[in-house]
């Protein structure tokens, strides 16, 4: 890396990982709209559901990395698919949640190999040592912000 003080932007760690995450986001998106015909929300909503759910719109956002808005516009649309339905909690009866559908079940198991093989793909340029690294680095930058509070 360059020296610190000559650094440019294309240096700094918050913009190398916009610029990783915009081109996997670009990847991915254009799997899911090939293989699926669904968009990253769409995926991300189903894939989130799928694994952890069912959720509130709120538990959603969070679970499935999207803002509140982006969440709810997505489960809408595939609402209207037929994919994933509400339902009211049981434990709190002004809660509705979000499931997946017998159709929305089907489609995560579509949605969730090819995730995991573009998260492989990427990983590809990598060796098994490097991937390790690049993992433990990871976890231990977002541990410190966390544990700042920042």
């Amino acid at each position: 890396m360059k020296d610190s003080a000559k650094a440019g932007l294309e240096q700094f760690l918050t913009y190398r990982l916009h610029v990783l995450n915009k081109l996997a986001e670009r990847g991915i998106s254009e799997r899911y709209a090939a293989k699926l015909d669904v968009t990253l929300p769409e995926a991300r909503v189903i894939a989130s559901v799928g694994s952890f759910g069912p959720f509130s719109i709120m538990e959603l956002a969070r679970h499935a990395n999207l803002d509140k808005s982006q969440a709810s516009r997505a489960a809408e649309a595939l609402i209207r698919q037929g994919l994933v339905q509400r339902e009211p909690s049981a434990v709190d009866g002004r809660v509705v949640l979000v499931s997946l559908t017998q159709e929305g079940r089907a489609l995560y198991r579509k949605v969730m190999p090819i995730a995991r093989k573009w998260n492989s793909d990427m990983f590809d340029c990598l060796d098994d040592d490097e991937k390790a690294a690049f993992g433990a680095a990871l976890d231990r930058i977002i541990d410190t912000i966390n544990a700042r509070g920042s």
